[in-house]
């Protein structure tokens, strides 16, 4: 038996289920993708839907991700986002992801990867993998895909001094949370419950 055979590999032989080895890694590869991104429910069904189906290239571009940003916190659930995003505007993302994978080392620093990236004309993917992470953003074609605001990398550095800037007061998305309550004292609470619509009414006479 060729103990170097991938456990991947598309010639496994079936297990006496009907399945292939493969088959089953891929299917709890998607479980564990798909339980991971359950903490996130700002995912669209598609964005999780394309990580959970394609759980062994979204794993290796993950870590691609931590390994060119050098941050090991990045969030999966921003990942799933950027990973949708680039799938499906470049046929070709999955086949470049798996070489960019194949080509980390163990302990190899981002300007190493970059440049073994860029000897193996995968330069360009890994600085838009980049540009996606630091600003939020990934270009498709004609159109770039807002993925993220406040969460872009590129706000990390004075994230302990600044808020990222915005026109809203308190910082990006205020306007979307529920109001802070508007203090009022007891008694003018408990006038208000007493009031009826005809005393009011009559008040206004």
């Amino acid at each position: 038996m060729d103990k170097n055979r991938s456990l991947f590999d598309a010639g496994t032989q079936e297990n006496g289920t009907g399945f292939s080895r493969r088959d089953m890694l891929k299917g709890v590869g998607s479980a564990m993708v798909a339980a991971t991104l359950l903490g996130f429910p700002f995912l669209t069904q598609a964005e999780t839907a394309t990580a959970t189906n394609s759980p062994v290239i979204f794993t290796q571009f993950f870590i691609v991700s931590q390994a060119i940003t050098e941050h090991q916190d990045l969030s999966p659930g921003m990942s799933a986002q950027i990973f949708n995003a680039f799938y499906h505007g470049n046929p070709q993302f999955s086949v470049q992801v798996a070489k960019l994978y194949a080509l980390l080392q163990p302990n190899m620093r981002a300007k190493q990867f970059q440049d073994l990236a860029k000897q193996n004309g995968l330069g360009d993917l890994l600085t838009s993998i980049i540009t996606g992470w630091y600003t939020g953003t990934v270009k498709n074609g004609t159109d770039t895909i807002l993925i993220a605001y406040k969460d872009a990398l590129m706000y990390r550095p004075v994230s302990d001094g600044l808020i990222v800037p915005t026109y809203c007061g308190n910082g990006p998305l205020w306007f979307t949370a529920a109001p802070p309550a508007a203090p009022m004292p007891e008694y003018m609470k408990e006038e208000r419950l007493k009031a009826t619509p005809d005393s009011v009414n009559a008040s206004k006479a």
